[in-house]
């Protein structure tokens, strides 16, 4: 009987890597785990999976994948240092699913082929600030390509490169060191107003994040100039 377990065990993992499996079947699941960090059902196993690449130059060493179609469970990290993947190349890849530090991961690479360059990227998912701050809704949403609308800084986290956004609905992390690029310091001070901020949703020492990738994922409310209202009533009196 233990003999026929371990064939049908076999069987179902040559199946994975024969079939493959979408991003959102790696990344879904109901269970909290012992630590509340929701492994991957396929933790530990070979799979295969398809998607675009969205981020390269991760920290961690590694790039962001996502489904055409970004939502809840749509994106995966890969832990590769592939160079030869860029950001729009839409591949298809086989590795070794793993929890890495609380993230479900793709990593031992067996096979990575590009399919296609210069795919068009995702539109990121609109998300609240109090999304990305309840941890069981902001896990559907680890390693999404996402945005938040309308936020304000509301001051520095315990690390120099993270900052906290409001929408009002609640404070969420901004992480400015995930990806290596220059990014204004105003960024960081209280009370700067945000039209949008773009990137990818992270989860790193204990909380969920928004790591933008590059300086045009932050976008900046510019003030209405004085001169232009002044100069509007000016013309007004002359009338």
């Amino acid at each position: 009987m233990k003999k026929k377990i371990t064939l049908l065990t076999l069987f179902a993992g040559l199946f994975i890597m024969a079939w493959g499996l979408s991003i959102s079947e790696i990344q879904y699941t109901t269970f909290p785990g012992s630590d509340n960090t929701y492994p991957s059902r396929y933790a530990g196993k070979a799979v295969s999976t398809e998607g675009i690449v969205v981020a390269i130059g991760y920290k961690s060493g590694g790039f962001f994948i996502s489904e055409p179609v970004a939502g809840p469970y749509s994106g995966l990290l890969v832990l590769s240092s592939q160079s030869q993947v860029k950001t729009g190349d839409r591949i298809r890849i086989s590795g070794t699913v793993q929890e890495t530090f609380g993230m479900t991961t793709l990593q031992d690479i067996s096979a990575l082929n590009i399919i296609e360059r210069n795919h068009p990227l995702p539109h990121p998912v609109t998300l609240t600030t109090a999304q990305l701050t309840r941890a069981v809704e902001a896990e559907s949403y680890e390693a999404v390509y996402a945005k938040v609308l309308s936020v304000s800084s509301t001051g520095r986290s315990r690390s120099s490169n993270r900052f906290m956004i409001n929408d009002g609905t609640g404070m969420c992390t901004v992480d400015l060191g995930s990806f290596a690029y220059r990014n204004p310091v105003q960024s960081k001070n209280m009370g700067t107003q945000f039209s949008s901020i773009t990137g990818i949703v992270t989860f790193s020492f204990g909380e969920f994040s928004l790591n933008p990738i590059s300086n045009s994922d932050i976008v900046i409310n510019q003030p209405v100039s004085v001169q232009s209202r002044s100069w509007g009533k000016i013309k007004s009196i002359y009338k």
